[in-house]
């Protein structure tokens, strides 16, 4: 009787502290899956202030690690003793106990702590100038986190804190977000799922598409839909990955009741006029992460217009890489709509690099750079057609399992423009990215998307693909108002590819190679895996590429053929220096985007001039 009385005081205690901590804190993630852990906080342009709520009367730790493990971390551990909250800021060399640092930059706001749980509350700029502190930005963060039942002596050595055995964990979060401005809802507002029905994964795959169409609500004027909600069948969080919702542009003579499963995506089982729904313009695009989609007052998807078909595909990728059998799933998205019109109609733009063969990662490469973009000959004539330009105000990036920086980027008039980037990007961990401020696009500009891969424990290399083994290269950007191009995707030319690894002469198609002697006969994939691949090579492969020519392809409402053309470049404009010449040596690490080999000798050599002078 006593254990259950300590248990609902616990819990009583522990629901006090998080409805208390709500007020305050606009953010708030438990960091374990037994909810022992919570973390919430609040930023502004300045600094963040975070709460730790742990259900321990020991020491409580949480780090900012570069990639999950505690090498490179930057970490504050913290206790009450004797009604004294102790705070120390820390880093981590290694799998140690963490040094403290000679820079105290987390400070101690409060703390204290009764018989079941600690609570310390803390802040730090969002940028110290130490070396020792990560910068805390809109990149995705490696939080860890760690407690011990006992508070430490001294605050290191011997008596310093002690092992937190089993009571440590890691999880990607996103401190630091761009919010949409509260808006009530309108006073007239519906809603209709699109989610699936009781679908049997396969157990004998590690990535499965699977499709499934719905009819939209009849309705007799235009609607805007302004909110979506992830609705995920309670244990399937790590199955289901990401969906995309197509509004088909015409109806399918396909049509199957609402109880239907659906169709496994991209086989022959498929209605063939099922597939015509992907030229059809994107209705939602949501990925693991990504929470509430709540569109910014003044923009809104329609339906129910003139182009409305009535029908929509739902596309979703569920993730299974222990190819577990037995599997069920019914989730999906339910989409609050309105017949409040709002003044702009929203669209989805893809934009990236054309899935396929000719998308190579090759492996055992620190950092590989793959990038693509969208040519003024694909974007000009939709933006002329329309008579505006359009204006972007959100994005979804993605790769899969190897990328772990992503960025976006506008060209125009020679001079490069960051919009959007992720430099800690997790697969599992993707999510619509609201902007600080809306982008315009206007004829004549390019955009650029580049992903950086991470292949060192590959042996073989990785092709585009949409299985969660391969790669993707895309972005996803949210923008208004809403124009005839749905998506734009370009890829090398295969002779750039093929040159490379020494193919002298083929044929396209079918394909066929010519010269030299020793390739004839062999297929693409043989000649490009039965490459001596290192890390220094994949590096020139990816300048290789870069200095040569793509084919864009726009697909939209009204043809276009493919554009062949090189690679667009521009001036980048490096970022202000917040921290002087604390930070100098930082100019002299070399960038991860492509560089052509004369120019990276070059910068190589500067910097070891200007260390040493």
């Amino acid at each position: 009787m006593a254990k259950l009385g300590l248990i609902t005081f616990t819990l009583v205690f522990a629901i006090s502290l998080h409805l208390g901590s709500a007020d305050v804190f606009p953010h708030h993630e438990a960091l374990d899956e037994a909810g022992k852990y919570h973390l919430f906080w609040k930023f502004d342009e300045e600094k963040i202030e975070l709460e730790a709520q742990v259900q321990t009367t020991g020491w409580v730790g949480l780090g900012l690690s570069p990639n999950g493990g505690m090498a490179g971390s930057d970490i504050v551990i913290g206790w009450v003793a004797d009604g004294t909250a102790h705070l120390t800021d820390r880093y981590a060399d290694g799998n140690a106990q963490p040094i403290v640092d000679e820079s105290q930059d987390w400070e101690l706001v409060s703390g204290y702590e009764n018989g079941t749980h600690t609570v310390l509350r803390f802040n730090r700029k969002l940028t110290t100038c130490d070396t020792k502190d990560r910068v805390i930005n809109e990149d995705t963060m490696r939080v860890i986190w760690a407690w011990h039942d006992e508070d430490p002596k001294e605050s290191s050595g011997a008596n310093g804190p002690k092992y937190h055995s089993s009571n440590r964990g890691v999880r990607s979060t996103i401190l630091i977000t761009q919010p949409v401005p509260q808006t009530s809802l309108p006073d007239t507002t519906y809603t209709f799922d699109l989610t699936m029905r009781n679908v049997s994964i396969p157990g004998d795959s590690h990535t499965t598409y699977w499709c499934k169409l719905f009819k939209l609500p009849t309705l007799s004027t235009k609607h805007h839909i302004i909110k979506m909600e992830p609705h995920i069948t309670p244990g399937n969080d790590g199955l289901v990955h990401h969906l995309l919702a197509y509004k088909c542009r015409r109806n399918p003579d396909t049509i199957v009741p609402d109880d239907h499963q659906g169709h496994n995506c991209y086989t022959r089982n498929m209605p063939q006029d099922w597939r015509e729904c992907y030229e059809g313009s994107l209705i939602a695009a949501w990925a693991i992460g990504s929470g509430d989609i709540t569109y910014p007052e003044h923009v809104g998807y329609p339906i129910g217009d003139e182009e409305d078909s009535g029908y929509v595909l739902l596309e979703m990728h569920y993730d299974n890489p222990q190819v577990l059998s037995g599997l069920y799933d019914s989730s999906g998205l339910k989409m609050t709509y309105t017949p409040e019109l709002r003044e702009n109609d929203i669209g989805i733009l893809e934009v990236g690099h054309r899935v396929g063969k000719f998308h190579v990662v090759p492996p055992g490469a620190d950092i590989f750079t793959s990038a693509a973009f969208c040519h003024p000959q694909c974007l000009s004539p939709f933006l002329e057609e329309l008579g505006q330009p359009i204006k972007i105000f959100a994005n979804v990036l993605h790769a899969h399992l190897l990328g772990v920086q992503l960025n976006l980027r506008l060209i125009r008039d020679g001079v490069e423009k960051h919009i959007s980037g992720d430099d800690n990007y997790d697969f599992n961990l993707q999510f619509l990215r609201n902007l600080k401020e809306e982008i315009a696009i206007y004829p004549g500009d390019s955009l650029v998307v580049e992903c950086n891969y991470r292949s060192t424990h590959k042996d073989n290399v990785v092709y585009g693909g949409i299985g969660t083994p391969q790669e993707m290269c895309l972005d996803y950007l949210f923008y208004y108002p809403r124009f005839n191009l749905d998506s734009c995707h370009t890829r090398p030319v295969t002779s750039r590819i093929l040159s490379f690894v020494g193919v002298e002469d083929f044929i396209p198609k079918p394909f066929q190679i010519l010269a030299p002697p020793n390739l004839v006969n062999k297929t693409y994939e043989e000649v490009v895996e039965g490459f001596q691949w290192t890390s220094e090579n994949a590096g020139q492969f990816s300048n290789h590429l870069m200095d040569g020519n793509f084919i864009t392809a726009c697909l939209g409402n009204g043809t276009r053929a493919p554009i062949q053309s090189p690679f667009p470049r521009g001036t980048r404009v490096p970022p202000p220096d917040t921290c002087g010449d604390r930070t100098s040596s930082s100019a002299c690490q070399l960038p991860l985007t492509a560089l052509h080999i004369w120019a990276a000798v070059f910068l190589a050599l500067s910097c070891k001039v200007l260390l040493n002078s």
